[in-house]
């Protein structure tokens, strides 16, 4: 049996990923989406066992019916369940396992097991889109339908973070965006293992003009912690959200970005400075 490691670091969050029995398609296919964040063998990281067993789904695909990423956690032990994929982390020991039918993928078990980890390391993983523009990071949020890939697809001259999660981390009185390997629907925006300073959050609004509304900062942290996905189930997370939510909206302007579908969004952002 060929084993192979591929450690990864996301947001400067490592995770250890070995592929035990995966064929060389699939192995090739993981090594090429993850490359730009691939890292040297870390002192300390969450291990990963993946394997690929045969069998049926372990849920049953219904086409009508939204997505479903199962996961709870239970005495430090995170169970995560989707149609291809299986597997549980025990956070405290830093090891786990992931079981994939020979369809499956690792994609939505790291997103889970990535917002996890952002929590322990002052982080939110958020539902939004990421862009770099003249050394600044821009964060643009909002519910499915919101104009997320619309914004990154317009801004595909500057740095594309994702068009649909990022990571936003707290340092020190600053927070920071960062680049992940996860995307949605731009899959020709390239992976980029990039970050830099927040320098602004915008809240989208699809409009026929091109304007910024200002925000509350009571309604800005109840409007992003809605876009940080598969933590706030478990209560005990829901006061940490809030906590880093509050974090982003004091390092960072935050306004309801109302546009239409072309690049001249930007012109209204550069007039902030």
């Amino acid at each position: 049996m060929t084993v192979s490691t591929l450690n990864l670091s996301i947001a400067d969050i490592p995770v250890t990923l070995r592929l035990n029995n995966l064929d060389e398609p699939m192995r090739a296919r993981l090594l090429e989406r993850y490359a730009p964040f691939v890292a040297a063998a870390p002192s300390k990281a969450i291990s990963i066992d993946v394997q690929v067993e045969p069998g049926p789904e372990y849920i049953q695909f219904e086409p009508a019916e939204t997505w479903q990423i199962k996961n709870t956690v239970q005495a430090g032990r995170l169970e995560f369940e989707s149609y291809m994929e299986k597997g549980w982390v025990d956070l405290t020991a830093g090891h786990g396992a992931l079981t994939l039918r020979p369809k499956g993928d690792t994609e939505n078990f790291l997103r889970v097991l990535y917002a996890r980890q952002c929590l322990d390391h002052g982080a939110l993983l958020l539902h939004a889109s990421g862009v770099i523009r003249q050394g600044k990071g821009y964060v643009f949020f909002g519910p499915s339908g919101s104009g997320k890939t619309t914004i990154s697809e317009l801004s595909l001259d500057h740095t594309v973070l994702s068009d649909d999660l990022v990571i936003v981390k707290k340092c020190g009185r600053t927070c920071r965006v960062y680049g992940v390997p996860f995307r949605g629907d731009l899959p020709e925006a390239p992976r980029t293992n990039a970050e830099a300073d927040l320098r602004g959050l915008f809240m989208l609004v699809k409009a026929d003009e091109h304007r910024l509304a200002p925000v509350s900062a009571p309604e800005a942290v109840a409007r992003l912690a809605a876009c940080v996905p598969f933590v706030m189930s478990q209560p005990a997370n829901a006061g940490r959200v809030a906590e880093l939510c509050a974090d982003m909206v004091a390092s960072a302007p935050v306004f309801a970005l109302h546009f239409r579908r072309e690049a001249g969004f930007w012109s209204v952002i550069d007039e902030l400075g």
